[in-house]
């Protein structure tokens, strides 16, 4: 049984108006980290999900991912001598360490590269619930009154192989870009700090109807 489940086809699948459900792990880069936080949050991601085909080539897959998240920031300030203009600037500094529960929807693109393997290429919206909020540090002139819940976008690409018509591996990688949790002031207005995240996703899809 094990074998059959696993066992490979030469036919070339053509996935068009199935769906496929499926898990996922991988790797998880907060990268609006500075250097001196990137140890703060667990470097592990997971999710599960669904996929219709709609095409050969496009489907749209909805997930439910969970993952730590994170920014830090700091703009240090300064003082003009004065003079006719006004210089001044406070400085802006904060950390902010965070867990989500995400809800990504992406359109997806798979173009074959050889028989049953494929590029991937995707983009959608993502709609998020933070799990853990902790805010560390922050300057007296910002606030920690953010939103709980909030969207955002992320968009991918990688590699998928059908091994038969039921079943599928993938490998791809992810950016994540969430909310923001910080501002500075500049010369041409704010500049917010948003939480980015990059994955390395492992993973498997099964069709479950004959």
């Amino acid at each position: 049984m094990q074998n059959k489940f696993f066992s490979q086809t030469n036919t070339i699948i053509n996935p068009k108006g199935k769906w496929y459900f499926g898990i996922e792990i991988g790797y998880n880069k907060v990268s609006s980290f500075m250097d001196s936080n990137s140890k703060k949050y667990f470097p592990l991601q997971a999710g599960i999900g669904a996929e219709y085909y709609f095409s050969r080539h496009w489907s749209l897959s909805s997930r439910i991912k969970y993952y730590e998240t994170g920014v830090s920031f700091y703009k240090p300030g300064y003082s003009s001598s004065g003079g006719f203009l006004n210089l001044d600037s406070d400085p802006y500094y904060g950390t902010f360490n965070g867990a989500v529960v995400s809800i990504p929807i992406d359109i997806k693109w798979e173009f074959r590269i050889y028989k049953n393997l494929g590029g991937i290429i995707k983009i959608g919206p993502n709609y998020n619930f933070e799990t853990k909020s902790k805010y560390y540090n922050y300057s007296p002139n910002l606030t920690t009154d953010y939103p709980k819940q909030y969207a955002g976008i992320n968009s991918g690409y990688g590699l998928n192989y059908f091994l038969n018509k039921k079943l599928a591996l993938y490998l791809d990688f992810e950016y994540f870009t969430g909310a923001s949790k910080g501002y500075s002031d500049s010369f041409i207005g704010e500049n917010h700090y948003f939480t980015n995240n990059t994955f390395t996703n492992f993973g498997i899809k099964y069709n479950f109807k004959n």
